[in-house]
């Protein structure tokens, strides 16, 4: 069980990077419908990201990522 936890868990963070961009937002009520999560559960999620410096951020609500953090995570997915 705790495995499907982790992996759940994996999975919503990779996702919620993967709809971040310098030139959008991401509304933690949005992600709490789609993931049907706790608004905790998602600023627990956003801890993660903000601690892996990869430059995402939160205000009013809203997460964004800067442009380096974005660079850097395209460069992933890409390859």
């Amino acid at each position: 069980m705790k495995y499907a936890i982790q992996q759940e868990r994996f999975t919503r963070l990779f996702s919620i990077l993967s709809q971040l961009s310098p030139h959008s937002q991401v509304m933690v009520s949005d992600l709490v419908a789609e993931y049907q999560v706790s608004e905790r559960t998602i600023y627990r999620d956003l801890e993660v990201l903000k601690d892996a410096q990869l430059g995402v951020f939160e205000e009013d609500n809203k997460i964004r990522i800067g442009r380096n953090g974005y660079k850097k995570i395209r460069s992933w997915m890409i390859g």
